[in-house]
């Protein structure tokens, strides 16, 4: 193994370890052994790997990957040590801080800064997707309230889930969206968005003037004009 890293060890004694390859080459190598050092996984990837973990019991194992101009680009590995097997390969669905295991059910666990989580199933579908909301909705990192509301937005949320975006979407702000100067705009310009699903014009006005004036490309010139004009 030319450059191990990153090791991670089960209570049975089976790890996994991070090739990270010399060279100038995008690539690497996901491998899993067992306690006696037999290979359970071994993964060459077309792009360099930014992290990996193994289940406590040593059933399962994940990794990921950075970007790449190959089809192993910005993917999420999972695999089932005990039948020495990959169960699935996805783009990424969502943001999250890092990841857990459910070895019961063979599930990936999303957790999400703040304390909330959510999880990918066996096949690499998201289990639920309204939990995945939730959860990204509380988590701490404005960036993820931000990005998932408007994804949101762009379904047809009820009131009582627009009501939860929109002080979702102050939250981020006063976590620290107002103080990036790239942020603060596309904040302002989601929770315009909000505002005008909910019917409060004024507010969504507010919004998008502040937006427009810090961003002058961030989107909403169109959405603001129809506003004004619906008020005169």
């Amino acid at each position: 193994m030319a450059r191990p890293n990153n090791g991670s060890v089960a209570d049975n004694g089976t790890f996994c370890l991070e090739d990270w390859h010399f060279g100038s080459a995008l690539a690497g190598t996901f491998h899993v052994f067992n306690a006696q050092g037999a290979p359970i996984i071994t993964k060459e990837l077309s792009a360099n790997i930014l992290d990996s973990g193994i289940s406590r019991s040593g059933r399962l194992a994940y990794c990921t990957t950075a970007i790449s101009p190959t089809e192993d680009a910005h993917k999420l590995f999972l695999f089932d040590l005990k039948a020495g097997r990959q169960l699935f390969a996805v783009t990424p669905a969502r943001a999250c801080e890092r990841f857990g295991f459910d070895e019961a059910t063979l599930q990936l666990v999303a957790k999400v800064a703040g304390g909330g989580e959510y999880r990918y199933g066996s096949d690499g579908a998201l289990v639920d997707e309204g939990a995945a909301d939730v959860a990204l909705l509380g988590s701490t990192n404005y960036s993820d309230v931000i990005l998932t509301a408007e994804s949101m937005l762009n379904g047809k949320p009820v009131v009582a889930e627009l009501e939860s975006i929109l002080t979702a979407l102050i939250r981020a702000r006063g976590l620290g969206a107002d103080d990036n100067p790239a942020w603060r705009p596309a904040a302002l310009k989601v929770q315009g968005l909000a505002h005008e699903a909910l019917g409060q014009a004024s507010e969504a006005i507010g919004c998008y003037e502040e937006a427009l004036q810090l961003n002058p490309r961030i989107g909403v010139k169109r959405k603001l004009d129809s506003l004004l004009k619906r008020q005169r």
